[in-house]
């Protein structure tokens, strides 16, 4: 687990200054352990928790380095075959996998995995990187004059004196209008890009070619409804076993998809998260937790957070993602994982369920949204922009909003109901997903805590793909074929819950707290978030709430709006950003 860094360009000798300050920009990607490895045109550096990398390897007269962020689920079997080609493995790292499979197999050995990953490998006269399939590990990377600089995270690949913090008309429209999410592949800073999931490249002499390994194919489903409910729950079940050893934590909300992950895994060491001054009553999740806990007979610890403590963790929050987050949400994780990590050094989630079973309210809409969903108060949005910055920010929106339907892999023959349907599962995954996946990595990592997600195994994500709306939405409800494929294992109290999202706190208090913190902001002058943001909008926005509109879904509203633009001024600040 846990992230790294690096530079490589010809003749570009690190600088002891130059890793130090790396070392510093990763330390929210675990500090257990630091490795360099320096050559005349390379350097790598490594930080993580299970093994000491750089890990380098000769064959013939050819030596190779990497540097590997992640885990394969697959690694035992991967293991026997590279064994039975002559391999021999004193290293029993997932990086030592990686790179001996890359040894054997070249650039389709990212094909073979099964797991999280960003990975870097120093090839004699080249460097190959790749990312997973579904972009939960991140990988940034920027090429110029000074060679190729890459890194797991943007603070890292900053750390480069060669590269400058500026700030694009598109960079504003992706924080503004877009934001926290982003258009995949975008690096928000001028010049730097992100590698998009299911990527990888070849570098060499200044230029990259890059290659999409993986992506979401349409196909005819063969399966009647019994055949898929029980494929469904072997796939899952196996993503669960491949992800544990017995000694994990889950987080449990007691809605469906977390109890899922704790009933099939079999785990017995759970957490839930709460706030000071929330009202329980059976429509809450702690009554539902409780359902959970009672019937799988667990070991539970409720984690309860205060209104200043939330407040205090958003700019943390920001270090951890790099980038200005969901807030409280982003915070409320974090601090979470900082209690859970005293105890586990690994937990499971339900994260990716609603994506790829249809959980959103609007993927049960008949026709196709006219935007993203989950933001679609444009021109909301744009009026917090500084007059001047963005000049079309609707034609913005709508040109990404129209690449992600494009994107889709669709049948000739699907009719209106499927299209619709494969188009928000691959707009959900590409784009809502992301946002989710970057923030459960960033803040675990910042926590030293190893986050898993067994329904985003790419398996049961390809199977997910192609099954029928019909199946999915099976009994008209949001889920459906999941409820079917869990009855028998948890109670009907819980097939039965309504969604509910990732809790947030409802605390007077805390809404009190932003308000004030905004106040201090549109009371300093020199804030750097003026070159950004419209002072006259932030104003009115810290006075009262006019808009009765969520700035990300059901995941940020009010309180969190306010705190989102806290972060942006955060990270304008800390980063020393450029217009």
């Amino acid at each position: 687990m846990n992230g790294f860094g690096g530079i490589v360009g010809y003749g570009a000798n690190a600088s002891a200054q130059f890793i130090e300050n790396m070392h510093d920009a990763l330390k929210n990607r675990g500090t257990d352990t630091f490795g360099t490895y320096i050559s005349q045109d390379l350097c790598l550096i490594h930080t993580g928790r299970e093994s000491r990398q750089p890990l380098r390897a000769v064959l013939g007269q050819k030596a190779y380095v990497i540097a590997f962020d992640g885990e394969l689920y697959n690694k035992e079997e991967l293991k026997k075959e590279l064994s039975v080609l002559g391999h021999r493995f004193q290293d029993n790292s997932c990086a030592a996998v990686a790179l001996y499979s890359y040894m054997a197999w070249g650039q389709p050995c990212v094909e073979r995995f099964n797991g999280v990953f960003a990975f870097v490998i120093w090839d004699n006269d080249r460097l190959f990187a790749a990312r997973d399939r579904l972009g939960i590990k991140p990988l940034y990377y920027s090429n110029g004059d000074f060679g190729l600089v890459f890194a797991s995270t943007i603070k890292a690949v900053l750390s480069y004196e060669k590269i400058e913090p500026i700030l694009t008309e598109s960079s504003i429209a992706e924080l503004i209008l877009l934001g926290p999410g982003h258009s995949p592949g975008c690096g928000i800073f001028k010049n730097i890009k992100e590698l998009a999931p299911g990527e990888c490249f070849y570098y060499k002499n200044g230029t990259i070619e890059t290659k999409t390994y993986w992506r979401l194919k349409a196909k005819i489903h063969q399966d009647n409804f019994a055949q898929t409910v029980e494929t469904i729950r072997h796939l899952l079940s196996d993503a669960i076993q491949r992800q544990t050893n017995g000694n994990e934590a889950v987080l449990l909300s007691g809605g469906l998809d977390s109890s899922a992950v704790c009933a099939l895994s079999r785990l017995r060491n759970t957490f839930s998260l709460d706030f000071v001054g929330s009202k329980n009553n059976d429509e809450t999740d702690e009554h539902f937790v409780d359902i959970v806990v009672r019937h799988l007979g667990t070991t539970h610890k409720k984690i309860v957070l205060g209104s200043d403590e939330l407040a205090d963790a958003l700019a943390d929050a920001v270090a951890a993602r790099g980038f200005p987050g969901m807030a409280d949400i982003d915070a409320s994780l974090l601090l979470f994982l900082r209690h859970i990590g005293e105890r586990h050094s690994t937990v499971l989630t339900g994260d990716g369920a609603d994506e790829i079973f249809g959980g959103y309210p609007w993927c049960q809409s008949e026709e196709i949204p006219s935007t993203f969903p989950w933001a679609q108060n444009v021109d909301y949005r744009a009026s917090f922009i500084k007059p001047g910055l963005v000049k079309h920010p609707r034609e913005y929106v709508q040109s990404r909003f129209a690449n992600a339907l494009a994107s889709a892999n669709t049948l000739y023959d699907d009719d209106k109901t499927e299209k619709q349907a494969r188009q928000m599962f691959n707009m959900n995954l590409g784009w809502f997903m992301q946002t989710l996946a970057s923030r459960t990595d960033s803040m675990a990592a910042a926590a030293k805590v190893n986050a898993r997600t067994p329904f985003l195994d790419y398996r049961l994500v390809e199977y997910m793909y192609n099954v029928p709306w019909e199946f999915k939405n099976y009994g008209g409800r949001e889920k459906g074929l999941l409820r079917e494929v869990l009855k028998g294992t948890l109670p009907e109290a819980i097939i039965e819950r309504k969604k509910s999202p990732f809790p947030k706190t409802h605390n007077p208090g805390y809404l009190n707290r932003v308000q004030d913190m905004l106040k201090v902001v549109l009371n300093d002058h020199t804030a750097p978030i003026f070159s950004v943001v419209s002072k006259n909008a932030l104003s009115k926005l810290v006075e009262n709430d006019t808009s009765n509109t969520n700035w990300y879904g059901q995941l940020m509203a009010y309180p969190q709006t306010i705190a989102y633009f806290l972060q942006i001024n955060e990270w304008l600040k800390t980063l020393g950003i450029k217009m």
